[in-house]
């Protein structure tokens, strides 16, 4: 049976959650007064999750966050004493789509619905087969932009050329943000030194086997805390730990002038993932600061079938060792070869090992294989995936930066 994905707020729960007869389990999002504090699951008894079951294992397992967040509230303000907060900067919401029309109708739609709207919403459609995400475009306030060039790193480069705004937020269109995202995502901007900002995000729904394996060994969240990354922090080669390309913003000058996303990388490449993950690195190598932010809440649906799961995590393996081998081959990075050895060690090594062992949490062979053939087949999506940019580069002359970057 699938499980149920609850938004609940401490500070205003009900007596009990009802009308969850369908679900067996129910996935919650903790928060107090708007914030997110954790996140529970939770067995779901005749339909029903009472008050007093979700208080006591919020308490047991996030005591010591939520006495830290109300002890907050009655320690004296001192917000009114100091100066006043600086405005927050312009900005371009960014969603680069490819023939998924109802998706980006609901995306678009919680855009629209945002406490703190964006400056500008920016539709990059890329390389469509029809009109149809033009058509939904047609019924809001955006901005349309096609991109005849395959890939969604060349719909990000896209975007940033077209953007207005000093920062650049990027969402996918199979994501939905909470109405406080933007707002939260942009506060850090207000310090200089951040240079991208990334947010917290979450199943949208957990209603097949594929979207609850997703979510279990593949899920986007990076926790509950703040967390502040450069080069004295986090090794860059470590830059998928800072957040996910579904929900990131970036001072668009700087994916101008480092060219973050023009590299044949990520969706509808060879590569099949990984181009944010690079973006991050390259920040962090070049002296930047990244900052995480568990506020800005956006909600992603999963993939939902096994056959999609597999799909994904071959494509997230693929884009990984690719990644790595950037970073080795054309930035002399030679920790990638401990990384790139670490991880297929302890994590693909590790699960074979627990699936033969008998371990019941152990991933599934069948999904720990496609992650293997992912790491095989990354040496040659490498090679294809730097043939095909450097064709892009060299002939797309009609494009002052892109001609520029070649």
């Amino acid at each position: 049976m699938p499980s149920k994905v609850l938004d609940l707020d401490l500070a205003r729960l009900p007596d009990d959650v009802a009308d969850l007869d369908a679900y067996e389990r129910a996935y919650v999002l903790l928060r107090w007064r708007g914030q997110p504090i954790g996140q529970l699951w939770l067995d779901v008894a005749d339909g029903r999750l009472a008050a007093t079951d979700l208080w006591q294992a919020a308490h047991a397992r996030y005591g010591l966050a939520l006495a830290r967040v109300t002890a907050a509230e009655l320690l004296p303000g001192t917000a009114a004493r100091g100066a006043p907060e600086s405005p927050l900067p312009t900005t371009t919401v960014a969603v680069c789509t490819r023939d998924r029309p109802e998706e980006l109708r609901s995306c678009l739609a919680a855009l629209c619905a945002l406490t703190l709207p964006a400056n500008e919403i920016l539709v990059v459609d890329n390389a469509p087969s029809d009109e149809r995400t033009a058509q939904v475009c047609g019924n809001f306030p955006v901005r349309y932009v096609r991109e005849d060039v395959k890939g969604l790193n060349w719909a990000r480069t896209r975007a940033a050329r077209e953007a207005r705004g000093e920062i650049i937020a990027y969402m996918d269109d199979d994501a939905r943000p909470d109405p406080c995202w933007l707002e939260a995502l942009l506060r850090p901007f207000r310090q200089p030194a951040v240079a991208a900002v990334t947010g917290l995000v979450l199943p949208l729904e957990l209603e097949t086997e594929g979207q609850e394996r997703f979510e279990r060994y593949c899920g986007f969240s990076r926790g509950f805390e703040p967390r502040v990354f450069d080069a004295s922090r986090i090794s860059p080669l470590a830059a998928a730990n800072v957040g996910a390309g579904a929900s990131m913003a970036i001072r668009r000058r700087l994916v101008d002038e480092l060219g973050l996303f023009r590299i044949e990388m990520d969706a509808g490449t060879a590569t099949q993932s990984g181009g944010d993950t690079y973006a991050f690195y390259r920040l962090l190598s070049l002296g930047h600061r990244v900052v995480y932010t568990p506020a800005a809440v956006a909600w992603h649906r999963h993939r939902q079938s096994p056959r999609d799961l597999a799909r994904v995590l071959e494509g997230y393996s693929v884009g990984t060792y690719v990644f790595l081998l950037r970073c080795l081959l054309q930035h002399g990075e030679t920790g990638a070869i401990a990384v790139g050895v670490g991880w297929f060690l302890g994590h693909h090594v590790r699960q074979l090992l627990r699936r033969l062992i008998g371990r019941v949490d152990a991933q599934p062979l069948w999904l720990t294989l496609a992650e293997i053939r992912g790491v095989l087949v990354s040496p040659w999506a490498l090679w294809r995936s730097l043939r095909r940019e450097r064709q892009i580069l060299h002939s797309n002359a009609a494009s002052p930066a892109v001609a520029g970057e070649a």
